[in-house]
Parts: structure tokens; C-alpha cells; sequence
């Protein structure tokens, strides 16, 4: 079926024909796999976003073989600790940490923009607004996949293991049957853990973005008392992580993944250094003078954050005698030195100093995969464990089965959450530009199709979104 060109571009641009266009799959999937990149954007962070997102896909792939099913050969499966992909699956969290640099730098680098355009305004109404428009775009898919994690997972599979494992499964579908609602209020990290346990990192987000904005207005009005707030903040979340692990895990016997790998104040450390950075892109419009002294500092800079990131991921899995995984000022700041070293990778990619490691992560291909590590991380455990709990026998561990698991489990996890995106996420992105109005009072305009590429307007449906590492394309921001 054809349009007119005054038919296309009524429904492009009147909010009916907005409405019925928000739950077209042909568009939305379009708009999905467009890879066109605005001038301006902060293209590496698509390919930080996926390969944060495969690296909790391949850590998960092991833990939930641990959690629902026996192997066959322990002896094989103890010995691979020793081996270098182990430190890989080892250091899975550092992942998330990633997502809340990245959350923290583009929260504070889009504000800052806004800001600009506002005039440094800022009012009540702006904050609900600036609440509003977060809750409504996270929420959606979140609550339609716990509704389908809660209704639908004891009817998925069947085998001696899924009978047997009543002690996983069934807790976590009661618990979300009980405290689904404290998921959708984003305090499921204090609240009702067992029901859709990977939720936590989106409390701690939330609670963070909403938290936080009154840190903003000062960082963007008085920069140097908001830069001393923040780091305040970042030295007061080393310190009360190692403190409480101490107390709540060594001393107290408290478990280490209920507690403090949860909460949000041990976990706060590398949002606030992305705030940091998204302030100083900002500030510095990402530029950086072209001279030798330059090209030196960031020389130094690549081995010092370098440095910071193999520390942090190879320390403790090469000293074993120290046992440091369970020492408090280990634990204090293995995640920021990690973060450091991402944060510089991210810094130089955006300042022109990334060389062949910004071409990699700014591949135009990881675009449509970064739309969807949003709900791939979302729908990727429920396709585990109904893997596993079908499985009818013990498995045999080795590394080459892993991989193969792995790869199946990240195919899997794209397409599902594909397939999740077009009947829960982009129809509700759509959905919120045309009923809620933005910053300025007024219903968010879509921007006009370049060309005839109808996927390009994919770039309206985020253009005011407030960055969160897994809403699809929350980096395309521009200057």
C-alpha cells in the first residue's frame, strides 16, 4: 500500500497518525535497524553498551549453570578457575558498573545541554517532568516481562530438573506474585529481591537519576562546589562500601550478593565518576587542543587507564593467596579503578584520541544491537533458566560447550528481546513524546525524515530521552 507525500507526511507529523504509526512493526522495526548517526553523537558508546551487555550474557551463561543444573565433571569445572576466560566470566559485575558510568556521564552531559537551551531554568515542574519521562520509558517492557516471568515461566518447560528445582524457579515467580510491585517502584534492591533478581541495577539507577538532579542544577550553576559534591560523593561511596562490607558480610555473615552488591550507596562510585566525565564533555564541547603536550597526556592517559582496568580485573584472580574478592579495601575500589579505565576509554573515543579502538566501538553495525541491550538484558535470564531446568540429564563442562551455550544464549537474547522492543518499548517511546510534553510545555515534535529514510525518525523518539545504558540509542545527542 502507497502514500501521498500529503498522506506520509500527515502521518508523520499529526499526533492520529503518530498513534496508529507507534504500534506499526514494519516502522518501528525500521527505526530499530537504521544506522545512520547523527553529527554530534557519542557513537563509541553503542559498542561499550552491546559489549557490556554480552559480557553479563557470558558470566550468567556460567552462573546459572551452578544455580539449576549438576555437572557431570566438578574436578574439570574447579580447575577452570585458573584459566584466562574465567577471569572474563569472573569480573561479570564490572559490566554493570560500566552501564552506571555510562548512565551517570550521559544523565549529566544531556541535563547540562538542556540547561543550556533553558537558560540555567530549572522549576518543580521540570523535575516531575524530568522523572516523568524516565519512569515512562523504562517501565513499560520492564512490568510486561515480569508479567510474563510471573504468569507464564511454569508453563515453559518440563524434566527432572525443573521438578527439582523448586528452590529457584517457583520462589522467584512467588516473590514476583508478591512484590512485583516494588520493581515497578524501583526499590526492589531493599524490597522483595527474589522477583526478577537482574532488576536490582535499574532500582539503583533510578534511585540514583531521581536523587540527583538537585546535584546538576549546582554542578551547571556553580561548577566548582557541584565538582567538590561530587567527589565527596564518590569518596563517601568507597568509604561506606568497604565499611559495610566489613560489618554486613565479613563480620556480620551477611550475603554478599542480598546486601552490599545490591545497594545503592556501595554502588554509586563509578555513577558519579560518569557525572564527572559528562560534565567535562560538556564543558569542554569534546575538544581538546592539538599539540605535542596533548598528544602526550593522552598517551599517558591510555596507560593509566589501562593500568586501572587489568588491576582491577586481573588482581585478585592472579593472587589467590590473598583472597582479595573478600577484603574490604579491596572491595572498596576494584569497581572505580575499573571505571576509571573505561571512563578514559569513552573520554578519549569522544575527543578524537580513541584511534582503531574508536572505529571498533563506533561501528555503525552495533547500532541496531545497542536499541535492544535494554530489553536483551531483561528477557536473557528467563531464557537460561528455561534452558536449563529442561535439560534432562548433567552436563559436561568444557570450555568449547560454554561458548557454544554462550553464543546460543546472546542469539537468543537479541531476538527475544527484539521481540519484546516492538510489543512493549518503541510503541511506548512513541507514546510518550506525543502525551507527555517536554522541558519547554510543549508536545515533543518529531524531527522531518532526511531522504527517504523513513528510520531516521527513530532519532526523534530519543532526542530528549535522559540516558539510561540500556534504553535503546539514549547516546544520540547532539551538539
Amino acid at each position: 500500500m502507497r502514500f501521498s507525500q500529503e498522506e506520509r507526511k500527515y502521518l508523520t507529523t499529526s499526533r492520529v497518525g503518530r498513534l496508529c504509526l507507534s504500534c506499526s512493526v514494519y516502522s518501528n522495526t525500521k527505526k530499530v535497524f537504521n544506522t545512520y548517526q547523527h553529527p554530534g553523537q557519542l557513537p563509541a558508546l553503542h559498542g561499550i553498551r552491546v559489549i557490556s551487555t554480552l559480557w553479563i550474557i557470558y558470566g550468567h551463561t556460567d552462573f546459572f549453570t551452578l544455580s539449576n543444573i549438576e555437572i557431570s565433571n566438578k574436578e574439570e569445572k574447579a580447575q577452570a578457575s585458573d584459566e584466562w576466560w574465567y577471569f572474563i566470566k569472573g569480573n561479570m559485575d564490572m559490566a554493570v558498573d560500566t552501564f552506571l558510568l555510562l548512565s551517570g556521564l550521559l544523565v549529566t552531559y544531556l541535563f547540562m545541554k538542556q540547561m543550556k537551551k533553558t537558560g540555567g531554568q530549572f522549576t518543580w515542574r521540570d523535575y516531575g517532568l524530568h522523572v516523568l519521562h524516565r519512569y515512562f520509558r523504562l517501565t513499560p517492557v520492564y512490568a510486561f516481562l515480569i508479567m510474563i516471568f510471573t504468569c507464564l515461566t511454569v508453563y515453559m518447560g518440563s524434566g527432572p530438573w525443573w521438578a527439582l528445582h523448586d528452590n529457584w524457579t517457583m520462589p522467584s515467580v512467588r516473590a514476583c506474585q508478591t512484590y512485583w510491585w516494588a520493581n515497578l517502584l524501583y526499590i526492589n534492591n531493599y524490597v522483595g529481591q527474589g522477583c526478577f533478581g537482574h532488576g536490582w541495577y535499574l532500582a539503583v539507577d533510578m534511585q540514583l537519576y531521581v536523587s540527583l538532579a538537585g546535584v546538576l542544577v549546582i554542578l551547571y550553576k556553580y561548577p566548582k562546589v557541584g565538582a567538590v559534591i561530587t567527589c565527596s560523593l564518590i569518596g563517601s561511596g568507597l568509604f561506606l562500601s568497604g565499611i559495610l562490607y566489613h560489618f554486613v558480610v565479613n563480620e556480620g555473615g551477611g550475603d554478599y550478593v542480598g546486601t552490599t552488591y545490591q545497594w545503592t550507596i556501595t554502588r554509586m562510585a563509578p555513577y558519579f565518576i560518569g557525572m564527572l566525565l559528562g560534565y567535562w564533555l560538556f564543558r569542554t564541547n569534546r575538544k581538546v587542543p592539538d599539540t605535542s603536550n596533548t598528544r602526550r597526556l593522552m598517551l599517558l592517559g591510555w596507560i593509566v587507564g589501562t593500568a586501572c582496568a587489568l588491576v582491577a580485573l586481573v588482581t585478585p584472580f592472579r593472587t589467590p593467596e590473598a583472597n582479595l574478592l573478600s577484603q574490604p579495601a579491596w572491595r572498596t575500589f576494584d569497581r572505580s579503578l575499573f571505571s576509571v579505565g573505561v571512563a578514559w576509554v569513552v573520554y578519549a573515543c569522544c575527543v578524537g584520541y580513541g584511534g582503531i579502538i574508536s572505529e571498533f566501538l563506533s561501528w555503525s553495525g552495533w547500532l541496531p544491537l545497542s536499541r535492544l541491550t535494554y530489553t536483551a538484558y531483561l528477557v536473557h535470564p528467563m531464557i537460561m533458566q528455561v534452558y536449563y531446568m529442561s535439560y534432562k540429564g548433567a552436563l559436561l563442562y568444557s570450555g568449547i560447550n560454554w561458548l557454544f551455550l554462550f553464543i546460543s544464549f546472546a542469539f537468543l537474547a537479541f531476538v527475544c528481546g527484539f521481540a519484546a522492543s516492538m510489543m512493549a518499548e518503541v510503541p511506548f517511546l512513541e507514546l510518550e513524546k506525543i502525551l507527555l510534553p517536554n522541558r519547554r510545555g510543549r508536545e515533543a515534535k518529531p524531527e522531518p525524515e532526511r531522504g527517504d529514510v523513513e528510520g531516521q525518525q527513530y532519532q526523534s523518539l530519543v532526542q530528549e530521552a535522559v540516558a539510561d545504558p540500556q534504553i535503546p540509542n539514549y547516546s544520540s545527542v547532539s551538539t
